[in-house]
């Protein structure tokens, strides 16, 4: 028989979520709600909760998965997770998405449970698949629970015969066995399952189709450069063009199909204005041209989503880690220790050419540094 905690008529939430610890550490299921349906949860260091749990969701289509509290945390589930995996659980969790990755180490996390827990766990080729689900309710409970937490997808029965995730609680199954706590949140807007995914080195294929579609894994995994001067105007458009042309040259392919995006603002670009004839034409020398640029203004947003941030002086670093300091860890000088790039608006041609190609060496000094094993490419079959 399922408990359940109304957490809408709730005085006191807190003390909900401190029962559904209290639970899990004494080996009871617990129901909480995600971003996109229920999901069951059980103590991973209790190999009958993790059976009773196999035996409440069934192997489904996303099986059972280890719940890591952040995404840094999936390191010490699986030593070997990639950098670019890393980088996709950054920027998608707490969210819809299940990330299916190779355990080839002995030493982590997952070699300190139970040989049961283990097989449920693991694939015969020791795959593993973790997920923070989307939700304040599963992010105080991970917090205050002091072991690895087991999750699982409980599935309803369409009246076709066919899967679905529950929405709401009464849609719940009843446990075979044990005890069964359920946070009630009401119904939730049902956009579907989550997507699982397997990555395997820089090589991501959808496993499980759901909410996130190809062409939004895609975005997600792109390593996004933003270039900032002050008018976006000369500067940052010149070194946006030079970099993604050195990024083309170094992984091959074409702008659309390269992972790895490059844009550029201004920290006082008005919007809409074109690049400087300066720059158009010291930019010809490249090959490359600037006759459809428009500036664009600097937005937080911009710089929350970026994983690079690099800046033509000191004074647009100094702008842009006193309005969002959040973000100051990715904020670096294009040129480094070297100072700041000139400034050749208003000047002559031979300025702007001179300017072209400090940018051209400094832009080259990063492209060398970007990592390849950070960029996942998605196969195009599902």
């Amino acid at each position: 028989m399922a408990k359940v905690l109304d957490w809408r008529r709730s005085e006191d939430p807190a003390d909900f979520i401190h029962q559904a610890v209290q639970a899990l550490t004494e080996g009871a299921l617990v129901v909480v709600p995600s971003d996109t349906c229920y999901i069951a949860l059980a103590s991973g260091l209790q190999s009958q909760a993790v059976e009773a749990l196999w035996d409440f969701c069934g192997p489904g289509p996303t099986g059972l998965y280890l719940v890591p509290r952040s995404a840094e945390e999936s390191a010490d589930f699986i030593p070997s997770f990639s950098p670019g995996a890393l980088r996709l659980a950054r920027k998608v969790w707490p969210g819809p998405l299940i990330i299916q990755h190779g355990n080839g180490s002995p030493a982590s996390t997952i070699g300190c449970l139970s040989d049961s827990t283990r097989r449920r766990l693991q694939t015969e080729d020791h795959q593993v698949r973790l997920w923070q689900p989307g939700n304040e309710i599963v992010g105080y409970i991970s917090r205050l629970f002091s072991g690895p937490l087991v999750g699982g997808l409980p599935m309803g029965k369409q009246p076709e015969g066919k899967q679905r995730v529950i929405t709401e609680v009464r849609q719940l199954p009843e446990p075979n066995e044990g005890e069964l706590v359920v946070i009630d949140t009401g119904s939730i807007v049902g956009i579907g399952a989550p997507t699982v995914v397997g990555i395997d080195g820089t090589v991501g294929r959808i496993l499980v189709p759901g909410v996130l579609v190809p062409e939004q894994l895609q975005a997600l995994s792109q390593l996004l450069v933003l270039l900032v001067c002050t008018g976006n105007t000369c500067r940052s458009p010149m070194a946006a063009a030079l970099m993604q042309k050195k990024i083309l040259e170094r992984f091959g392919g074409t702008a659309d199909s390269i992972p790895i995006a490059v844009t550029s603002a201004g920290v006082s670009a008005m919007g809409g204005d074109p690049a400087s004839s300066g720059a158009r034409q010291a930019i010809r020398n490249y090959g490359l041209n600037l006759e459809s640029h428009q500036s664009t203004p600097i937005q937080e947003y911009m710089v929350e989503q970026a994983d690079l941030v690099l800046v033509m002086g000191f004074r647009h670093r100094s702008i842009l880690c006193s309005q969002w300091p959040e973000y100051a860890d990715k904020v670096f000088m294009l040129a480094g220790d070297q100072g700041d790039i000139s400034d050749p608006f208003g000047g002559p041609i031979e300025v702007y050419e001179h300017c072209a190609k400090q940018i051209d060496r400094h832009t080259s000094t990063w492209v060398d540094r970007f990592d390849p094993s950070s960029v996942i490419r998605w196969e195009t079959r599902v």
